[in-house]
């Protein structure tokens, strides 16, 4: 956070992990780990030109957090959850010194492989990222990027994919058989999703997901559910 010296505002040495962490839960959100920045990261810099140094990537996990402080808070506009979300992290952002970029920012940035710089997290066989714990139910909601380094985030490469040695039922639950290694048939998945056909993945979320045994019981309420199944098919 910059620091106050002699009527001039000096960068502070490091961006404080768990104060950016305390900021981020308020709007029922978790940091999601940070990495120091390379040239190989593609991280833009901040305005005025200065080099980007730090990252806290910024998400929400299962236990429903979020959805609760996002249905209190929404309005009436267009991708309400994208729109909610740039209003409640970019003040925490800039309380730090730092900007926000959203996933749906354009130029589309590389969140998914910032958030592997960050934390424990791998590509699971239908493409999200899997956590340890959380299992297929948490996202990431944005980037904290800012021109100090970050100090006390937690440490990373302490844990192992959940997917290793997993028979893998996501891929084999699909009803319309969308996903294969490697590959997602998004056109069939869409026209599943859109038709409200058994499975209603329309309602239940997708079955492909649900199918994780990680964290099996902390999928999305149906009401958020539905939410962002009717955002996928444009609902």
């Amino acid at each position: 956070m910059p620091a106050r010296r002699s009527g001039r505002y000096v960068a502070a040495v490091a961006v404080d992990y768990d104060d950016v962490a305390a900021g981020v839960a308020e709007a029922g959100m978790v940091a999601r780990g940070a990495f120091d920045v390379t040239p190989d990261d593609h991280v833009p810099d901040l305005p005025a030109g200065r080099p980007a140094q730090g990252v806290i990537m910024v998400g929400n996990r299962s236990d429903g957090a979020m959805w609760q402080r996002f249905t209190a808070d929404r309005r009436d506009e267009p991708d309400p959850l994208d729109a909610w979300s740039r209003r409640v992290l970019r003040p925490v952002a800039a309380a730090h010194g730092g900007v926000l970029i959203h996933p749906s920012d354009e130029p589309f940035a590389p969140i998914l492989r910032w958030a592997r710089r960050a934390a424990d997290v791998w590509p699971s066989p239908i493409g999200l990222l899997v956590h340890p714990t959380e299992g297929l139910w948490h996202a990431y909601r944005g980037a904290l990027v800012f021109p100090e380094r970050v100090a006390g985030s937690p440490p990373t490469g302490e844990a192992s994919s959940p997917c290793v040695g997993c028979p893998a039922p996501c891929l084999s639950t699909c009803p319309v058989d969308a996903f294969s290694p490697g590959a997602y048939d998004h056109i069939s998945c869409r026209v599943h999703v859109a038709s409200g056909a058994e499975p209603r993945c329309s309602d239940l979320g997708c079955a492909a997901r649900r199918a994780c045994p990680v964290n099996a019981d902390g999928a999305y309420g149906p009401e958020q559910m539905r939410f962002h199944m009717r955002a996928f098919v444009g609902g």
